[in-house]
């Protein structure tokens, strides 16, 4: 059986490659919101929020799923995704991050938090990219 090559275009590998960065900021951000009772904090309710935010993480490998299928629907989700966690984690942590003490566990609390909303918006910007270049052809 001869082997075919699939060929991916850059924009594609961009957005793989972002999206799986972009698990390793916020899936230990929000286990360490959890874990230092953020939830609670601001008054949500912890069991709906947990429900929610591995929605968004399943709804993420649906859609890494698709892009890999070259389904335009993995791109526009991955571009929701890209807008979606920068805001929320930039409105969310920044006013404390911003404010005159220490942010939780320090330096790694912050690189979380940042890694988020720059890697977010990097795969907002390459998943329009790709939609647009998808739409060239």
């Amino acid at each position: 059986m001869a082997k075919t090559k699939v060929r991916i275009s850059h924009w594609s590998t961009g957005v793989v490659i972002l999206s799986l960065l972009l698990f390793f900021f916020a899936l230990p951000h929000t286990l360490e919101d959890f874990a230092t009772g953020e939830p609670a904090k601001a008054g949500a309710p912890e069991f709906v929020l947990a429900y929610v935010i591995a929605g968004m993480f399943a709804l993420q490998g649906l859609a890494l799923f698709w892009v890999g299928r070259r389904m335009h629907r993995g791109y526009v989700i991955h571009a929701f995704l890209g807008l979606f966690w920068p805001i929320a984690a930039g409105a969310a942590q920044l006013p404390t991050i911003l404010s005159a003490g220490p942010y939780r566990a320090g330096f790694i609390s912050v690189f979380y938090v940042g890694g988020m909303i720059v890697i977010g918006v990097l795969l907002l910007i390459v998943s329009l990219l790709a939609l647009r270049a998808g739409r060239a052809k």
